[in-house]
C-alpha cells in the first residue's frame, strides 16, 4: 500500500516535521507514506486509480482499528493508493475552480481526522500517527498507551 498525504502548507516547521519524519519512519516497514507540501494546493496531483480522502473537521472521526479497517477495506477492494488532502482552513476547495470531487468522477470522500479544527501541519503529525497506528494494529503489534 502506498500513501500520499497532500497538504496545503509551503513547509513544515522544524519540530513539525521531526515528529511526521518519526511516524513516517515507523510506518515504513509496513507501506510507503509519502507527503507532498503545495504553495497552491489547487496544483497537487492525484494519482489514477487511487482512493481520495479530504480531511476535514467533523464529529464522525474513526477510532484507531475504524481507521485500520478502513485501510484494509481498501487494500481488499484493489486499491493501492490511499490520497489525504489537508487543506488550511482558508482554501475553499470544492468552491472556486478546483474541485477535487469532480477530478476524481465523485471518488473522493471527506474524512474527519477530529472534531477539531486544526492547522494543516497538526493535522498531518495527527494523520501520520494514526496511520502509524492503524498499521500496528493490522500486524497485531502492541502499541504502547
Amino acid at each position: 500500500m502506498e500513501i500520499i498525504i497532500h497538504v496545503d502548507v509551503r513547509k513544515f516547521d522544524k519540530n513539525s516535521k521531526l515528529a511526521i519524519d518519526e511516524y513516517t519512519k515507523r510506518t515504513s516497514p509496513f507501506c510507503k507514506v509519502a507527503i507532498k507540501t503545495y504553495k497552491d494546493i489547487s496544483k497537487a496531483n492525484f494519482k489514477s486509480g487511487s482512493k481520495l480522502y479530504i480531511v476535514t473537521p467533523g464529529p464522525d472521526s474513526p477510532t484507531s482499528p475504524g481507521l485500520a479497517k478502513l485501510i484494509e477495506s481498501d487494500n481488499l477492494a484493489g486499491i493501492s493508493c490511499i490520497e489525504f488532502l489537508i487543506k488550511s482552513t482558508g482554501t475553499n476547495i470544492g468552491e472556486s475552480s478546483y474541485n477535487a470531487t469532480e477530478e476524481f468522477d465523485n471518488n473522493a470522500s471527506c474524512f474527519n481526522l477530529s472534531s477539531f479544527s486544526m492547522s494543516p501541519e497538526l493535522t498531518t503529525i495527527v494523520l501520520t500517527e494514526q496511520i502509524y497506528r492503524a498499521y500496528t494494529i493490522m500486524n497485531n503489534i502492541t502499541y504502547h498507551k
